[in-house]
């Protein structure tokens, strides 16, 4: 919706009817000698029946009042009181005015007022005490041409004009005859509708007639002229121009046909309405006091005002509405802001945004400023003039602080509804409605410096005075956010941080910031710790702080298991590096720690934290027990040394004993001249090849059948 540039509404509501009964004594009547004539006062009743006939081809409407006047002023004894003329108010705008009774023509007096015109009807005869007389009081509401001063317009298509009623309380009544083919709407006091030969029939009984004020506006859809504009993206626009105002239709289909290309690229999404869009041309005081009405995903009304940029304005509260942002400054404030942008590029876009005061009688905050329904009174326009001018300036320093590409992944984003604060994995789901925080939040990147300039805007414009402790809060919690993100060096928070501030809970989302801080501090000791052992940890704790989305219990425990194991291998690390002693040094004559040790780094950065403490306590207990096995082994060395030195000794100890008893034995035998039972030859040379056979008897003797020789 736009608010009209030109205040041409206020013909509306200027003036109301007016109706005074007064009786001028214009000579003396008839009467007897002591009974004086004079001005009747009131009381004078009168009964008016007002009927309004729109007549399209004649561009004007036909107005009707027909009056019955009673005097109800009592003569008295002396005095007989009487009505001659009786004066009426009615529209400014009224022409052809005359009065007639049953027998021709009244005379009537005419005379224009600030706000109304005034008629005086001189009456046939005039009225006694409880005489009535009858006349009809008739004059024309001419319709204007586009854009002419006056508040009427009467055309084959559209009719808007305002209907007021005569007569005493309770006696008077309206009714507006439209022709076949018209449909009305009424706004302002009520009008019954019927139909009557095929024709619409607005009526009214008000209690008060005086102060009755409807505005009627009616339509023939078929007369419009129509024209179809289609556009990339599945845009269909139909046009409804008034037959009469070639200037309008010109304009709007030029408009439409340059802008909405550029506009839907400024946007980013896709044309949102899935049916011809028509645009209808209308007149300010049928908007109620705008420019121009989109009706949510029907029509689109603009006024008979040749201006682009309400054209475009209103075109682009086709994705600028409740759908997309909860928030009527945010939705005007996009249609305006993007509708001076197209007109920057494919022609004027006149006069950009203006700081408004915050000290104007008419301020708001836009948090709270909501539609009026009709402008009627100053009061009313002015806040609304203020509501779109803080608007526009609200959203234009939004949309210069986020620029054109961020606020496309902006309008993506509440299309998708999907958060503003960003972690590592896909962007989580929005659960709030889409209002003026979500708005700030999204133009805002969290990530880069703060923007100072809309922080003061939001203070000033936006937000209700019980509302601008949020912004402190918030600036905290954001200031915070930062600082973990610079400490995470591209670690970014879980939805467990990122939630509280997308639902604007800070003091909860600075505590979880806290809890983050603390598990940033362990991979911190994690990383220095390992560093020094030349280890490079897996991405096992940076996945679970980015995916933590209920505590960073899992984290913590994590983080604190990585410290562990490389403790573990730490200590295994300086065992290995130690200087064994020799026990040591012979118990890992056949084992290697450093397999284990190795085996455990390997662990480590494959993640495999319990491997790499268990392996590191094994290359830990290898060094440890090769003490213990080096004795086993230094011992048993000895003790074989033992046995083999007392087996070698017991050897050597019957080797002597057989030489002893051998040596006895040979001295036993000489001294008692035994010989061997056997003697000791050598073999004598072979002279012949064959020996000599034996002789009968040996010199020395010896029995021949081989008995032991015997000593001689």
């Amino acid at each position: 919706m736009t608010l009209a540039r030109r205040g041409r509404g206020s013909g509306w509501s200027g003036a109301r009817p007016l109706l005074a009964a007064l009786a001028i004594a214009v000579g003396l009547v008839v009467a007897p000698p002591t009974v004086r004539p004079a001005l009747a006062a009131e009381p004078l009743r009168i009964e008016v029946e007002a009927t309004y006939t729109v007549d399209p081809e004649a561009g004007r409407i036909h107005v009707e009042l027909d009056v019955a006047a009673t005097n109800l002023k009592p003569n008295d004894g002396t005095t007989a009181y009487y009505y001659e003329e009786i004066f009426f108010g009615v529209q400014l705008e009224a022409t052809r005015l005359r009065a007639s009774d049953s027998a021709g023509s009244l005379e009537a007096a005419i005379r224009r007022r600030d706000d109304y015109t005034a008629i005086t009807v001189g009456l046939r005869a005039p009225l006694f005490y409880r005489d009535a007389g009858r006349f009809t009081i008739r004059f024309d509401l001419p319709g204007g041409v586009p854009r002419s001063t006056t508040p009427i317009r009467v055309g084959a298509a559209f009719a808007t004009f305002g209907v007021w009623a005569w007569g005493d309380p309770g006696l008077g009544s309206v009714e507006v005859r439209l022709p076949a083919g018209f449909e009305g709407q009424v706004t302002g006091d009520e009008m019954i509708v019927a139909e009557v030969d095929g024709a619409e029939v607005l009526r009214a009984a008000p209690a008060e007639p005086y102060r009755f004020f409807a505005i009627v506006d009616a339509e023939n859809a078929a007369a419009y002229a129509r024209t179809r504009i289609s556009l990339a993206g599945g845009v269909e626009l139909v046009i409804l121009a008034w037959p009469e105002d070639d200037a309008w239709h010109r304009t709007v289909t030029s408009t439409l046909e340059s802008g909405m290309p550029v506009l839907r690229e400024l946007i980013g999404l896709d044309w949102p309405v899935r049916h011809d869009l028509e645009v209808r041309e209308r007149y300010t005081p049928a908007l109620e006091g705008y420019a121009g009405v989109f009706y949510r995903d029907e029509s689109i009304d603009v006024s008979e005002d040749l201006d682009p940029l309400v054209i475009v304005h209103e075109a682009s509260h086709a994705w600028f509405n409740d759908d997309l942002f909860s928030g009527r400054w945010i939705a005007e404030g996009l249609a305006q802001e993007y509708a001076w942008r197209v007109m920057a590029e494919v022609g004027d876009p006149g006069e950009g945004p203006s700081r408004p005061s915050p000290d104007d009688p008419a301020a708001v905050a836009l948090t709270v400023w909501s539609h009026p329904g009709v402008i009627r009174d100053q009061e009313t326009d002015d806040a609304e003039r203020y509501g779109y001018a803080a608007s526009w300036w609200v959203v234009h320093l939004a949309v210069e602080v986020a620029g054109e590409e961020r606020m496309r992944w902006v309008f993506d984003s509440v299309v998708g509804n999907t958060t503003a604060y960003l972690g590592a994995g896909p962007a989580e789901e929005h659960l709030g409605v889409d209002g003026f925080a979500r708005f700030y939040d999204l133009v805002e990147d969290v990530a880069g410096p703060p923007a100072p300039e809309l922080d003061e805007a939001f203070r000033q414009f936006v937000m209700a005075p019980g509302q601008v402790a949020l912004l402190d809060a918030r600036r905290n919690a954001r200031a915070a956010y930062r600082d973990l993100l610079a400490i995470g060096d591209g670690w970014l928070p879980g939805w467990y941080v990122r939630r509280p501030l997308d639902a604007w809970q800070f003091p909860l989302a600075e505590d979880r910031i806290g809890e983050a801080t603390a598990v940033l501090a362990l991979r911190d000791d994690v990383t220095t710790v390992a560093e020094t052992l030349e280890l490079a940890p897996d991405d096992a704790l940076r996945l679970a702080y980015e995916s933590a989305r209920a505590d960073f219990t899992a984290a913590s425990a994590l983080g604190r298991q990585q410290l562990e194991a490389l403790g573990a291998i730490d200590g295994a690390r300086l065992r290995l590096d130690a200087e064994p002693d020799l026990l040591t040094a012979v118990g890992l004559l056949d084992a290697d720690p450093e397999v284990p040790y190795e085996a455990a780094r390997n662990a480590f950065e494959a993640g495999e934290l319990g491997q790499a403490i268990g392996l590191a306590a094994t290359s830990v207990a290898i060094i440890a027990g090769a003490a213990a096995v080096g004795q086993g082994r230094v011992l048993m060395a000895v003790a074989i040394a033992l046995a083999i030195l007392l087996v070698a000794a017991l050897l050597l100890f019957r080797r002597r004993r057989r030489r002893r008893a051998a040596t006895v034995a040979t001295v036993a035998t000489m001294a008692t001249g035994a010989g061997p039972t056997e003697p000791y030859a050598t073999l004598a040379p072979d002279r012949d090849g064959r020996p000599e056979p034996p002789a009968e008897a040996s010199l020395e003797g010896g029995a021949a059948d081989g008995g032991s020789p015997v000593e001689r």
